[in-house]
């Protein structure tokens, strides 16, 4: 199986994850799971566990199925060997609670892989200059519907993360749904890719993260 074109935070998460020992059992917990993709990609040893929030038909699918704004994880200290949060601390009203429960919750020297999307690249900055919104910037209702209710450049990603972890590894991420439809913008963003390498301030979408605890 291959990630798609919007899957690509992933990416760092499931090449780190592959390097580990098969001979040992870990324990993994996905904190904003969704539709748990990354599932497809986990080695045997690997017991997935899984935490979001939702009120409709995947209420069930959750091990832990809790509203981060409100609740504190139910889950004892040092209990994960891996934390994967990716693409949603920027859904939640206080990030930094989250990191600190994050922290708590995994073993020392726990894998943890953060991601974030750098709302300061090129796009989004020629998005305001014309005065277009997206699907994550309904107005009047980001906070209401869990939005993208923060909008960090890649330096604010990095300090937020680095202020609880040690960053370890960092993959700096172009992605565009765009080239699920076509060829060609698909080889636009390959090149997008490159360049978000050089300056990820402007070209990169996504920060990606392997942290140690």
């Amino acid at each position: 199986m291959n990630l798609g074109p919007t899957d690509n935070h992933y990416r760092l998460a499931i090449n780190e994850i592959k390097k580990l020992k098969s001979d040992k059992k870990l324990m993994l917990l996905e904190i904003g799971a969704g539709s748990k993709m990354i599932k497809n990609f986990l080695p045997e040893n690997i017991q997935y566990d899984t935490m979001d929030y939702a009120v409709d038909y995947w209420k069930d699918s959750f091990t832990y199925n809790i509203n981060l704004d409100k609740e504190k994880m139910p889950i004892k200290d040092k209990t994960y060997d891996i934390v994967l949060c990716n693409e949603t601390l920027e859904h939640v009203m206080h990030p930094n609670k989250v990191l600190k429960e994050i922290k708590r919750i995994a073993k020392d020297n726990a894998i943890i892989l953060l991601s974030m999307p750098n709302e300061y690249n090129f796009v989004m900055r020629l998005y305001y200059l014309i005065g277009k919104k997206t699907k994550v910037d309904e107005p009047f209702q980001v906070v209401t519907k869990n939005l993208h209710i923060h909008k960090p450049r890649v330096r604010d990603i990095l300090d937020i993360f680095s202020k609880y972890f040690t960053i370890e590894k960092i993959d700096y991420i172009w992605q565009s749904r765009s080239s699920e439809k076509s060829g060609l913008i698909s080889s636009i963003d390959g090149i997008f890719q490159s360049l978000a390498k050089l300056n990820p301030s402007l070209f990169s979408r996504v920060v990606a993260v392997r942290c140690k605890n």
